[in-house]
């Protein structure tokens, strides 16, 4: 599955290894999920996880922060973002991320705020997924041997 991991979803990842959002950043680590990315999420994520609040909270140091998220990049599928229709989204932070799924042929975005890129995200036959509904999708695609 290809998804584009929404800066929300990292954060949370990175607050609290046990949830929903921890088993999905696994899962991209893992090389089980596509994880879609440009050179603005990428910076969004450094921007928003290396905030003093953030890494208190996870308890983590700024060095561990930036190699993950170095590592989610070696990782992810790089999206050239050559199509930007507007408007997509209430939220101008949000169309980087609908930028990228459109563009990288997404089969979800994955956020904790689905309702600001529901409407567009649809349009384009993009799911917007929890990280807990993205779980139990790749588990229902598993029962069906897929």
């Amino acid at each position: 599955m290809r998804i584009v991991f929404d800066t929300s979803s990292l954060i949370t990842a990175l607050r609290s290894s046990k949830g929903a959002a921890a088993e999905v950043l696994r899962l991209v680590l893992l090389e089980k999920v596509v994880v879609l990315m440009d050179y603005k999420i990428a910076s969004e994520y450094r921007d928003v996880a290396l905030r003093p609040e953030h890494l208190a909270a996870a308890r983590r140091s700024a060095e561990t922060v930036m190699a993950l998220i170095g590592s989610l990049e070696g990782l992810a599928e790089p999206v050239q973002v050559v199509s930007k229709p507007r408007p997509l989204s209430s939220d101008p932070n949000d169309d980087m991320v609908l930028d990228v799924a459109i563009n990288g042929r997404a089969d979800a975005v994955v956020t904790q705020n689905g309702k600001h890129f529901t409407t567009a995200a649809r349009r384009y036959g993009i799911k917007v997924l929890s990280p807990a509904e993205l779980l139990e999708t790749l588990r229902e695609k598993e029962r069906n041997g897929e």
